[in-house]
């Protein structure tokens, strides 16, 4: 039989070891089948400024979450929200279902977003993310004297403590953590499958909206709520969307800005208008 490994070079969390598709022909019984299988290895982040929190299961870092997400049956299977299908799970490495598609559209995603948190229940595990916002502002030292910024976006920054402290009393849900465009495929018209579980956990109501709203531009409030189908308060619904875009948005043009990155005026424009 064959086997050969194409290295697949997209980004997919800072844990991350390698992602290759395998291709090749396998003997099942008396006949050969061809495959195509997804190989994910995961490792320790060894450098940057959370990297000591690898080994910590609570924290966003923790490098081991995403295997043990795939090894368990937390992870939605659709329709709506779907992981990719997963074939096993040996030692630190996974082997998931080749997923094809176009990217999905924000506002199915935003939809089916809402129904996934609606429903699903935070399990009882020890290697959920917790305050995963909070875990990275705590490292975050940004000097907005260095950037020339919208000196709105500076006084949203100093509002950090305050939004921080409202976000501990919005419902907490089952967050994906990363929830972006990017990771997002219309496998068909039911299922939209959902990349990189490795900040998989507890978070606000309204969080991983946030990230898909950035990630887009795009209002898609109504959307969720729709979604969420009355499950949550309005009122609590939109603090965790609004403050934790403000403090994501801000930051992330901060990112950009020190790197010598030059955001869009529609970027700077959407979160000045959807900030808190």
């Amino acid at each position: 039989m064959s086997c050969r490994s194409e290295p697949i070079t997209r980004s997919s969390g800072a844990a991350t070891e390698g992602v290759n598709r395998l291709v090749g022909v396998a003997r099942l019984g008396s006949a050969d089948v061809l495959f195509r299988v997804i190989r994910k290895a995961f490792r320790p982040v060894l450098s940057g400024r959370h990297a000591s929190y690898a080994s910590d299961p609570g924290h966003w870092a923790y490098w081991r979450r995403e295997p043990l997400a795939y090894a368990s049956t937390v992870l939605p299977t659709g329709p709506g929200l779907s992981a990719p299908r997963c074939y096993g799970v040996v030692d630190d490495v996974v082997y998931l279902a080749d997923v094809t598609g176009r990217a999905e559209s924000a506002e199915i995603a935003a939809y089916r977003l809402g129904a996934w948190q609606g429903t699903a229940s935070v399990p009882d595990v020890y290697w959920l993310s917790r305050h995963q916002l909070a875990q990275r502002i705590e490292a975050s030292n940004l000097d907005w004297d260095q950037v020339s910024a919208d000196p709105r976006l500076m006084a949203l920054w100093q509002r950090r403590s305050e939004l921080l402290h409202d976000l501990e009393h919005v419902p907490h849900v089952l967050v994906h953590g990363d929830f972006h465009d990017g990771n997002l495929i219309a496998a068909d018209n039911l299922t939209t499958v959902v990349l990189d579980w490795g900040t998989l956990g507890a978070g606000p109501v309204g969080a991983d909206l946030a990230g898909l709203a950035l990630s887009t531009c795009s209002d898609l409030l109504d959307r969720y709520a729709d979604g969420l189908n009355g499950t949550f308060d309005k009122a609590a619904v939109e603090l965790g969307y609004r403050a934790t875009l403000t403090l994501t948005g801000a930051s992330r043009v901060h990112w950009m800005l020190s790197r010598g990155v030059q955001p869009s005026d529609e970027y700077v424009e959407f979160v000045l208008s959807q900030a808190l």
